[in-house]
Order: C-alpha cells, then sequence, then structure tokens
C-alpha cells in the first residue's frame, strides 16, 4: 500500500461521431495495458453521450508506474492517433492520500489542467 498516489485524468473531445469507434477501440487496449502495469490501481473511462467527450482516469502507485505505462506501445500508438480522434484534449496530474480517486476529484483537476492537445498558442 503505497503512501501517496499518482493520479491522471484526461478529457477528450473527439472529432465527430466517425471517430467513436476507433477511439473506443485504442481506449479498450490502453485501458487492458494500464491494468496490466504493475502499480496500476485504478483505470476509468467514462463517455458523455450524445456528446463525442470521454474522459479517463488512472491512479497508480508510484510516479515511476505511471511512467512505465505511458512508454507501453499502446498507449503511444493512441497519443500518434490524437490528432485524428479528438478536437481538443486536456490532461490533469495531481497526487492523492488515497486509492479510491472518483470522478468528482478529477474533472475538479481538469478545470486547471497541466496541458492541452493542440497546444494553444501563448497570449500576448
Amino acid at each position: 500500500m503505497a503512501d501517496r498516489y499518482y493520479c491522471s485524468a484526461t478529457r477528450l473531445r473527439l472529432r465527430g461521431p466517425r471517430q467513436i469507434l476507433p477511439f473506443l477501440r485504442s481506449s479498450a487496449l490502453v485501458t487492458i495495458a494500464a491494468r496490466r502495469t504493475p502499480g496500476n490501481v485504478r483505470t476509468r473511462l467514462l463517455g458523455m453521450p450524445p456528446f463525442p467527450i470521454y474522459f479517463t482516469l488512472t491512479v497508480w502507485e508510484s510516479e515511476e508506474a505511471m511512467r512505465a505505462f505511458v512508454k507501453t506501445p499502446q498507449h503511444r500508438e493512441a497519443m500518434a492517433y490524437m490528432d485524428r480522434f479528438a478536437r481538443v484534449g486536456t490532461f490533469a496530474r495531481f497526487s492523492s492520500d488515497t486509492r479510491r480517486v472518483g470522478w468528482r476529484r478529477a474533472f475538479r483537476e481538469l478545470r486547471t489542467p497541466a496541458g492541452v492537445h493542440p497546444p494553444q498558442p501563448a497570449k500576448a
């Protein structure tokens, strides 16, 4: 049991209905890879039909475990297709004292994302 858990949340707005099935296929492969990665505590995908908006939430025992997952072929391939799948995506990384991190916390963290895809131009 870890003293601190490392979490990642994403919000993706798909380009349209034609991207839903390829995105879900890719997400299934990524979810399987995440759950098989040592140190994974929790992996969730949430869709918001009829809107093409999807959220992910993962919880890890360590930052090293999270980084190991990011290097998996399934995650790398999904990231390579990000421009085809998503109109815009945001992600947040945060830590927790408990492994039972839920959607409410993930949504709160996504209000101030650590990153946006595609990258937004700097404001002058």
